[in-house]
């Protein structure tokens, strides 16, 4: 455990596993992209079957021979040299077939169903594998009329070598055929191919996604991330509203209260660990944390807990007052100091003035004993933070501080101190040298990696001690956390339950 937490304050950002990753955001959206190979097969058919023109193929197939007729019969031996010329006079036939001549009697036996330009794109011309074979390729949007272009060609092919070669023969070696179906489109092809479109385009999304979503999306996202300990996760309050009769109008605009104000005095109020309405999942998640603490205990230097996060609305402040109750409930003796002087909340909890607090016994307007409220839950004392400073930062830092830190830890046993957000003002990092460590919370589905290297990155230069995340906000319904299918909290007696 104390390896661990030393290679976290030097690093505590780990390597991103990037293939594991992408496999976890395609597996995320896998049902998103076998819809859309299917849709994208079904509009690859579609388009087939629909949009694009069908087109026929006939051929015709012709060996040439540098020799004619007459001369073949004399004799039946094949020379190399013959067949080298043969296939240097398909080239020149070849040319000879793309002249407009040629061209001009294929349309007039066609009897002008095709312009030149038509057949020019229609027609093609080649050796079938280098051989003495020439292939006459038509490609139509009308089957008869591929035919009787081959047909055509067919009919004149023997007659032009002749007239412009005068030496030569020409033997038809396939006759061209009606075609019984189109050529193209392949239906299948086009399927194939927009079924992987459409796959494709999803899983390019879930990418981008993935490079762009840098919001902490569960526990695990943190323990893959980063060498430094989970205390504990905490379910989001919301989840619990009839246990915790948060009104219902709260409950209908939940995401905005909680963007705002996830400070709410309604919610907080309702939230007491181990109090009467305290559903189990939150009494047990606060419980977790609180183990998860005193476990370390063995490597702290004093009882002093700074509570901060890297940005602001990550429930830094609720998770200072219950984590300080729930260490209270063990017996020991706990101080709980609003350390936030830029924005102190923590008084209205308690409905106590905020006349006299931390920043009237820095400044030595009171003394301590009288600024500290004892009992405001059995075994909790609390120092609220006292009017707005116009220097916080300075008095934080200061040797008056450091001093009072030391008497706060000689009287008792737990000190928690909720700080301003680290990435926000240096406040946390100041008191950092006084404390046994750093305790960040974040998030889910609000706090960022970005947010948090900044913060992490601050603390080690720092040279303090980041003792574990609380992960806050977690929705244990959609997470499936084993203990929200037991009925704890839910109209069972919070008398027999066991602190």
């Amino acid at each position: 455990m104390k390896e661990i937490q030393n290679n976290s304050i030097k690093t505590g950002i780990n390597q991103p596993d990037y293939l594991g990753m992408i496999l976890k955001y395609l597996k995320k959206y896998t049902k998103f992209i076998v819809l859309a190979l299917i849709l994208g097969a079904a509009i690859g058919f579609a388009v087939a079957h629909y949009l694009v023109t069908p087109t026929y193929q006939s051929y015709l197939d012709l060996y040439v021979n540098v020799k004619s007729n007459g001369e073949q019969s004399e004799k039946n031996t094949v020379d190399t040299g013959e067949i080298d010329a043969s296939k240097k006079l398909i080239n020149s036939y070849i040319v000879t077939l793309q002249a407009n001549t040629v061209s001009n009697r294929i349309i007039e036996d066609l009897g002008g169903r095709i312009t030149r330009d038509q057949l020019e794109h229609s027609v093609s011309f080649y050796a079938i594998q280098s051989t003495e074979v020439l292939r006459i390729s038509v490609l139509t949007n009308d089957a008869q009329l591929s035919v009787d272009i081959c047909n055509a060609y067919m009919k004149i092919s023997e007659a032009v070598l002749d007239d412009i070669f005068g030496a030569g023969s020409v033997k038809v070696i396939s006759s061209p055929e009606l075609p019984t179906s189109p050529s193209s489109p392949d239906k299948t092809e086009y399927t194939v191919t927009g079924g992987l479109l459409g796959a494709g385009l999803i899983a390019l999304l879930c990418l981008i996604i993935m490079l762009l979503d840098t919001k902490i999306a569960d526990e695990k996202t943190l323990t893959d991330r980063y060498s430094i300990s989970v205390l504990g996760s905490v379910p989001d309050f919301f989840q619990f509203s009839k246990t915790l009769k948060i009104p219902r109008k709260y409950v209908r605009k939940s995401k905005k209260l909680k963007e705002k104000n996830y400070n709410n005095e309604k919610i907080i109020t309702s939230a007491v660990v181990l109090g009467k309405n305290t559903p189990f999942p939150i009494a047990e998640a606060y419980k977790t944390i609180r183990s998860n603490v005193l476990f370390s205990l063995p490597k702290m230097k004093n009882g002093v807990l700074i509570i901060t996060s890297p940005a602001t609305n990550e429930l830094k402040t609720t998770t200072s007052i219950n984590l300080a109750m729930a260490m209270s409930k063990i017996g020991a003796k706990v101080l709980l100091i609003d350390a936030d002087l830029r924005n102190p909340s923590i008084h209205r909890y308690f409905k106590i003035s905020n006349k006299q607090g931390l920043s009237m016994v820095l400044t030595g307007h009171t003394d301590f004993k009288d600024a500290v409220i004892p009992g405001v839950v059995s075994g909790l004392d609390f120092l609220s933070a006292g009017p707005v400073p116009p220097i916080p930062a300075e008095l934080l830092g200061s040797y008056y501080m450091s001093d009072l830190m030391k008497q706060c830890g000689a009287q008792y046993d737990f000190v928690i101190l909720d700080t301003s957000p680290v990435n926000l003002v240096s406040d946390a990092l100041l008191l950092a040298t006084q404390a046994s460590g750093i305790v960040l919370t974040v998030r889910e589905g609000k706090s960022t990696t970005t947010d948090i290297d900044k913060a992490i990155k601050a603390i080690n230069m720092s040279q303090s001690d980041i003792l574990g995340f609380i992960l806050t906000d977690v929705d244990i319904k959609g997470a499936g956390y084993g203990y929200y299918q037991y009925n704890y909290g839910y109209g069972d007696n919070p008398k027999s339950r066991k602190v």
